[in-house]
């Protein structure tokens, strides 16, 4: 039975009550990626004028904000299969507000690295909570077009929130983590009016055996679909960070071009995703998740490799983006659906946050990598590399959402249904 089946056979209140805890997950995600785009341009300018950190040593606001997202990242997921996914996140979303916030009355270096590692480890709960959440909320098929729908309203408040930022910055710098405390706490309130908690939203799951669910870190290690989406996954994210992280310095050396021209590039990546993520959704709906996971890898590195022709001039470099942004419209939300189906029951929130880590993975590696990759030869060597690169993840993903091995029982994928 489909989920529009079964939501039109059920209760009136019932369809009501998953609409609306939907649109508060929506919500929150929406007003978290405003207060993330509001602060991110400038937090290097505040970290120099306001913050105490002079030079590169602004960088280690970010690396702070790394550590404590993959420092908490397994842990915040299975704390909340433990105490709840709507607690959970209530308690992330509020901490990400207080963390932020607190840079608006600081003026010291130490206690701005404290504020941002306290607000990574918040973070690094956030987005897998709100994955299982929506995971809780939605069956079968529909799981795809709900992730698409989340990562339109991300990219809304990608493109709204340095406008919002700027705003903000016209009465101080500091002003900017005010307004991303603010942008927190709308989401804390859209969260609890609207999400019930976890017991109204999804039936009570048996019990594991505790020898069978390990820890976050073992459930990876032992689950080898899972593993290979790690891993995979983080491939991809090392290739992107070179784009995203070191991009600027290597096409300056192919086609020069200023800070505004970079940064509309990302524009671009925001609006088509907001324009073509839900008819892309709608069509991948009935496709093999392992055909998706497999195209979207592929599309996303020979849109890497595409960046190699930025002599050609910046059509050529929007036109690289746009593919890039096609190959994880099709990727993100199918490898998410097919994370939650795939989770045994009480784990969902435990495995999209094993997920979650191939972000911390590409944080981690991929701006070093790079830059290093471009010193020892040419600078396109970086963009042609990630084709290959990225075919091998498409290849691993893809083999982890393939059909079950002879052997394997179907509880070790788990439609939910």
């Amino acid at each position: 039975m489909s989920a529009a089946d079964a939501l039109s056979k059920s209760p009136d209140p019932a369809r009501r009550q998953t609409r609306r805890a939907f649109r508060g997950l929506l919500a929150a995600r929406l007003l978290g990626a405003l207060a993330d785009g509001a602060m991110l341009p400038f937090i290097v300018l505040w970290a120099h004028e306001t913050g105490g950190l002079s030079g590169a040593s602004a960088g280690m606001l970010f690396l702070a904000l790394a550590f404590g997202e993959l420092a908490g990242g397994l842990a915040g997921g299975v704390l909340a299969d433990r105490v709840g996914h709507r607690r959970m996140l209530l308690i992330s979303t509020i901490g990400m507000a207080a963390g932020y916030s607190s840079l608006f009355l600081v003026h010291h270096a130490v206690l701005a690295l404290v504020a941002f590692l306290t607000a990574g480890i918040f973070e690094a709960a956030f987005h897998p909570t709100i994955a299982a959440l929506i995971a809780d909320l939605h069956q079968g098929q529909d799981l795809h077009h709900a992730y698409g729908m989340t990562r339109v309203a991300a990219s809304l408040g990608s493109i709204a929130g340095p406008i919002v930022g700027a705003a903000a910055v016209s009465f101080s710098l500091s002003c900017v983590f005010a307004v991303a405390g603010i942008l927190l706490l709308g989401a804390v309130l859209a969260v609890f009016l609207a999400v019930p908690p976890d017991r109204a939203i999804e039936p009570a799951q048996p019990e594991a055996e505790p020898d069978h669910v390990p820890g976050g870190l073992m459930q990876v290690l032992r689950d080898r679909r899972l593993l290979l989406l790690v891993v995979g996954g983080g491939l991809l994210s090392i290739t992107f960070t070179w784009w995203e992280a070191d991009g600027l310095v290597l096409l300056n050396r192919l086609h020069a071009m200023g800070t505004s021209a970079f940064a509309a590039l990302f524009a671009v990546d925001a609006a088509a995703t907001v324009l073509f993520q839900m008819p892309i959704s709608r069509w991948a709906r009935d496709r093999s998740t392992a055909r998706l996971l497999f195209a979207g890898a592929a599309l996303q590195g020979v849109g890497l490799a595409g960046l190699a022709a930025a002599g050609a001039g910046y059509p050529a470099l929007v036109a690289a983006v746009l593919l890039i942004s096609f190959g994880m419209m099709l990727a993100g939300p199918a490898t998410s659906a097919f994370v939650s189906r795939h989770a045994p029951p009480g784990r969902s929130a435990t495995y999209q946050a094993a997920l979650s880590t191939t972000q911390d993975i590409g944080t981690a590696i991929g701006p070093t990598s790079g830059l290093a990759i471009g010193r020892i030869g040419p600078p396109a060597l970086v963009w042609l590399l990630a084709l290959p690169l990225s075919l091998i993840a498409g290849l691993a993903t893809a083999k982890a959402s393939g059909p079950l091995a002879s052997g394997q029982t179907a509880g070790a994928a788990r439609t939910r249904c």
